[in-house]
């Protein structure tokens, strides 16, 4: 794969993970402005539950699909692994469901959601769709077909928003109510049930091409290599939701609502992780039996490192007007300097991400597991100890200090079992002074507009006079249209 076909494939399959995600973005002031701070509450806490729903719905087999699928290159191991991980995961999710259906009023009381056994069921049909949609929208991934990925992420998104808008804006709230969607905290939730099924419908193709089969042995590689994915995917959740869902039992409803309003802008810096993360993960497991692997690896970490750095300090530079734009009801802004904390954690777990490379193609996802654990175990752990002392603001200072403590156990270890030669020093600089010009945008120069992204641009020119070499070969590289491999191998020369 060339580096032109490779840019061109992040950014389609970018427009599909971060326009949906942006799209939700842009909703946020419509929701604020129908849902006070109490209410967002449960918004909140509600979609953080899903999160973990999904991830042991799907059970790590999106990972475990690339990892088997390649095994040769004719296509049988391809389909064989296809239709095992779909018909796992269809099982799973069924189950799930009735489950969720039968025994909604009693969980809807123990999880003090009051009178609405609905949400349940909604969110259970919700994780339904969407987990057995995975394996089709990994194919579409391993097949090089980012347009039609991006087509259903974006036509669902679309659906789900004309669906909402019109549920606020013109349908009567006595119609809605006909509908069992008796508070208009409800109506994203009904909205997102709509789209998902849309979604399902458009996968269908794609479904209909999952043969009846269902390989015992490959099945059990596939756990044996997919639970500490799961695992390590749900840890994760843990250290990016748990904050949500204990906010809402251990302070202040209207204090976790703001919370939750204001982290959605932080969410910018995920949109940008997200997208890069999948246009890499297919082209990452294609490098592993290269010569030059692990020097692509460690191209691909700098790269991501710098950009994304530039992207952070981007939003903290701008938060004095994005507030006002995404966040219109003013009494949120209690939570506001959560903001710049999260971004830069965000950005810590997008170099975690990076770094975690060695654990997957060296086949040790257990030990990608364990990290992912200490960092929910502290999670949990400082959560209990501090936030109901100390407020939300602990939420935001332990996601940093997780992320930034498993970058930096990630990289030590990988060292150790699969060397990679990172351009470390670098990073560090980079990161470092990232840090300190957030300090100063926030605690000096209050977020001033013009001073914060006077300091932006300071940071763009470091990097872009630190980098200029790799300019200067990308330009030529793209004159002669070079492979990505040869690209790489001459910079880490």
């Amino acid at each position: 794969m060339n580096i032109k076909r490779l840019l061109g494939e992040t950014i389609i399959y970018g427009i599909g993970a971060i326009l949906p995600r942006v799209i939700t973005f842009l909703l946020n002031p419509l929701y604020i402005n129908y849902i006070d701070k109490e209410a967002f509450a449960i918004f909140t806490s509600l979609y953080a539950w899903i999160a973990f729903i999904n991830i042991v719905l799907t059970f790590g087999f999106e990972t475990s699909y690339f990892r088997f699928s390649g095994e040769d290159k004719t296509g049988a191991a391809e389909k064989n692994v296809f239709s095992t991980a779909f018909w796992f995961i269809a099982m799973l999710a069924g189950g799930f469901l009735v489950m969720v259906l039968l025994f909604s009023n009693p969980l809807s009381i123990l999880m003090d959601y009051g009178n609405h056994p609905e949400f349940l069921r909604w969110f259970a049909w919700i994780a339904f769709f969407d987990a057995i949609c995975t394996i089709p929208f990994a194919w579409l991934r391993y097949h090089n077909q980012p347009v039609k990925y991006s087509v259903v992420r974006v036509v669902s998104i679309l659906i789900q928003t004309v669906v909402v808008i019109a549920l606020f804006r013109f349908v009567p709230i006595e119609a809605a109510k006909s509908f069992g969607l008796t508070e208009q905290v409800a109506y994203p939730f009904f909205a997102n049930l709509v789209a998902s099924l849309a979604t399902f419908m458009m996968l269908f193709p794609i479904i209909k091409k999952v043969r009846l089969h269902f390989d015992k042995a490959l099945f059990k590689r596939m756990i044996r290599y997919s639970y500490p994915v799961m695992l390590a995917g749900l840890a994760f959740m843990v250290n990016e939701n748990f904050d949500k869902i204990i906010q809402y039992y251990m302070i202040d409803k209207g204090d976790a609502g703001a919370y939750g309003g204001c982290y959605k802008l932080a969410v910018l810096m995920t949109l940008f992780v997200t997208a890069y993360r999948m246009g890499i993960e297919p082209f990452l497991f294609k490098q592993m039996h290269h010569a030059n692997a692990k020097h692509t690896y460690a191209m691909m970490t700098e790269y991501f490192a710098l950009f994304a750095s530039v992207v952070a300090l981007g939003i903290i530079a701008n938060i004095s007007w994005l507030k006002r734009l995404f966040i219109t009801d003013p009494s949120y802004w209690t939570a506001i300097n959560i903001v710049p904390i999260i971004v830069i954690a965000n950005l810590c777990f997008g170099i975690y991400y990076n770094l975690s490379t060695w654990y997957k193609v060296t086949d040790r996802t257990g030990i990608g597991s364990a990290i992912s654990w200490l960092g929910a175990g502290l999670t949990i752990l400082l959560h209990m100890l501090f936030l109901k002392q100390y407020g939300f603001m602990v939420s935001a200072w332990v996601t940093l200090f997780v992320y930034f403590l498993m970058m930096i156990v990630s990289y030590a270890l990988g060292q150790h079992f699969y060397p990679i030669p990172y351009q470390t020093k670098k990073i560090v600089f980079f990161l470092g002074t990232l840090m300190l010009f957030s300090v100063i945008i926030v605690s000096a120069f209050q977020m001033n507009f013009w001073l914060s992204n006077t300091l932006l641009l300071v940071y763009i020119g470091l990097i872009g006079y630190s980098e200029r070499a790799l300019l200067k070969r990308l330009v030529k590289a793209k004159a002669s249209r070079l492979s990505l491999n040869n690209i790489l191998i001459g910079l880490s020369i």
